[in-house]
């Protein structure tokens, strides 16, 4: 009788590769909680993940006539969210939100500007959030 060799391709993930899926789903998870409350303060969604060489923003919203590129965090506290948004992150935002900018019409706004949505859980169905208007500069 020949002996079984296991499929690798059907191998379980290892515990690192298992939190790496968590994680990339919790942070989709933040990203659609942040588009119904940017939707329920009167904001209306232009881009979701937007990717440009050298960075990606999490949401891209308009009100009025401001243009708005949101960085959107979970972690297991508000305060850990915030921190968790270095320099580094910032420059690769910024780097999107160039590219973004010099590839869509955007005469009509006045005004640009970079939020933080930050979220943590709590018990109950909704998480604990923040949101920081003009968290940070780059124009």
């Amino acid at each position: 009788m020949p002996l079984h060799r296991p499929d690798k391709s059907k191998a379980q993930p290892s515990g690192k590769e298992l939190k790496k899926r968590q994680t990339y789903k919790q942070g989709l998870k933040a990203e659609r909680w942040a588009m119904w409350i940017l939707r329920a303060k009167g904001y209306s969604i232009r881009a979701q993940r937007y990717k440009a060489q050298g960075g990606e923003i999490d949401l891209i919203a308009q009100k009025g006539k401001s243009l708005v590129f949101v960085e959107v965090k979970y972690r297991q506290s508000l305060e850990d969210a915030l921190y968790s948004i270095t320099p580094r992150n910032q420059a690769r935002i910024v780097a999107a939100s160039q590219h973004y900018l010099a590839n869509h019409s955007c005469e009509a706004f006045e005004t640009f500007r970079f939020d933080v949505m930050a979220f943590a859980p709590k018990k109950g169905l909704l998480p604990r959030y923040q949101h920081i208007e003009n968290a940070f500069e780059a124009f």
